[in-house]
């Protein structure tokens, strides 16, 4: 779809296409791609454009997400959601690492706007990318009395729910409105809470006491179908690049009721 907005952009700052594309260093024809909408730019060279032109580059991103529409949690889009809710467990499970990327920055901007306080719990070199573009639409004081990293190396040996219960448990964050928390998970790590499904965390920290909206993301190329499954029951609502949508599984979780087999289906 046409960039309308961009194009409105670089004519009240009089400049063509070959200038701007020369200032944000790439070519016009690329330039030109993005502004008839064939092409996304990547996350440094929309920041490279949105300097040229003066503008938020999550305008990129936001565009995206706004006009995609879900069928279900009352037919919010990601951003809405996310901006209407203060509480509650999500597990996202992504293709595409760009859409995680987005999520994660409207998930920090609605938090902030909400005045909630964010714990961003993922790879240092992630964090140092989220920062960067945090660092065009916030003010320095802003991401330091609002957002928290940790870097995951830091974490390790310790068991994350130890970590995040301590955290949430400090009165520190007694003058918010809330806590959002975003945990970039490994299946593979042998910290990871895959490991202590059995033992669910939240049982610890009582999320709907606390005012706490959780996200669990991982890869999906690293998730086998039955470890979804599994993870599904846990977590009362699940996140696509997408949607977010109610599980399938979890009511039926938490009364410990399975369905039988679709052979003694069928004979029933």
């Amino acid at each position: 779809m046409k960039r309308t907005w961009l194009i409105q952009f670089r004519k009240s700052k009089n400049l063509t296409q070959e200038q701007v594309a020369t200032s944000a260093f790439i070519d016009r024809g690329y330039y030109s791609q993005v502004e008839t909408g064939k092409r996304n730019p990547g996350l440094n060279i929309a920041i490279n454009i949105a300097k040229v032109l003066d503008f938020d580059p999550l305008m990129f991103y936001q565009e995206h997400l706004d006009h995609t529409s879900f069928d279900k949690v009352s037919d919010y889009k990601i951003s809405e959601y996310f901006r209407s809710v203060d509480s509650g467990e999500i597990l996202y499970v992504y293709n595409s690492l760009e859409s995680h990327f987005q999520h994660v920055i409207t998930f920090l901007i609605s938090g902030f706007e909400k005045k909630s306080y964010c714990l961003i719990i993922d790879h240092q070199k992630n964090c140092y990318q989220l920062q960067e573009v945090l660092g065009t639409i916030l003010t320095d004081s802003e991401i330091l009395n609002y957002i928290h990293f940790f870097n995951k190396e830091d974490l390790k040996g310790f068991d994350n729910r130890d970590v995040v219960n301590n955290l949430v448990l400090q009165n520190q964050f007694d003058h918010f409105n809330s806590i959002r928390i975003w945990l970039s998970e490994e299946p593979n790590d042998q910290n990871d809470w895959l490991s202590l499904l059995e033992k669910h965390w939240t049982m610890d920290i009582k999320l709907h006491e606390k005012n706490i909206l959780f996200i669990r993301s991982y890869n999906a190329s690293l998730i086998s179908a039955a470890m979804h499954i599994k993870m599904m029951r846990n977590y009362p609502h699940l996140m696509t690049d997408l949607e977010i949508v109610d599980s399938p599984f979890y009511k039926f979780s938490n009364k410990s009721f399975i369905f039988p087999s679709l052979f003694i289906q069928k004979n029933m």
